[in-house]
């Protein structure tokens, strides 16, 4: 339970990760170009992000698409219970 209260943190720290994991939560797999497009954030910073959630294993890639993990969405629930 620590570790997902660190990841729910991690998570409510930057309100980019924040939208990328409801916008991923509510549309399933994206490609990170439109991630990018849908959220109006510059493609760096989204892939930045991308890497990021996909280091805390909150995301996964495969084909260039991204989704969420098990953990990726318990994390979400949770944030939005908040």
């Amino acid at each position: 339970m620590n570790e997902l209260n660190d990841l729910i943190g991690f998570v409510n720290g930057n309100n980019i990760r924040q939208k990328v994991l409801s916008l991923l939560s509510s549309k399933g797999e994206m490609e990170g170009k439109r991630v990018s497009k849908t959220l109006r954030v510059a493609h760096p910073t989204i892939a930045k992000t991308l890497e990021e959630l996909e280091q805390k294993e909150l995301i996964t890639k495969k084909d260039e698409m991204y989704a969420l993990t098990e953990s990726g969405v318990k994390v979400e629930k949770m944030i939005q219970q908040i």
